[in-house]
């Protein structure tokens, strides 16, 4: 994963819960050196809460990327089955090193 382009990276997260793996491993995959130039904020809730696991990634453009997990049962708050698409590790991954292959494409154009 490119981390040349983040610059904030805030978490918040049961570990008890199984909802809050992505954010865990994300964490996890940062470099050593990614610690000195990216601001990191974690906050991590009691074994009793059930607050969704949240991840939000701040660029150097500007753009924010915000990501949220919630458990199932907070999810259908009305009884209701709804069809929720699971963001996984490799989405944002993904999605991380598209957006920076695009800010090298604008630098490297501007000169």
């Amino acid at each position: 994963m490119r981390t040349t382009y983040l610059t904030t990276l805030k978490t918040a997260f049961n570990p008890f819960q199984v909802n809050s793996r992505v954010p865990r491993l994300f964490l996890n995959l940062l470099p050593p050196a990614a610690h000195k130039t990216i601001k990191i904020t974690t906050a991590q809730f009691p074994r009793s809460s059930t607050a969704p696991a949240t991840l939000e990634i701040g660029l150097k453009d500007g753009k924010t990327m915000s990501y949220s997990w919630a458990t199932d049962m907070a999810a259908n708050t009305e009884g209701k089955a709804q069809k929720v698409k699971r963001v996984s590790l490799q989405d944002i991954v993904e999605e991380v090193n598209r957006h920076a292959r695009a800010l090298d494409r604008k630098e490297e154009l501007s000169g």
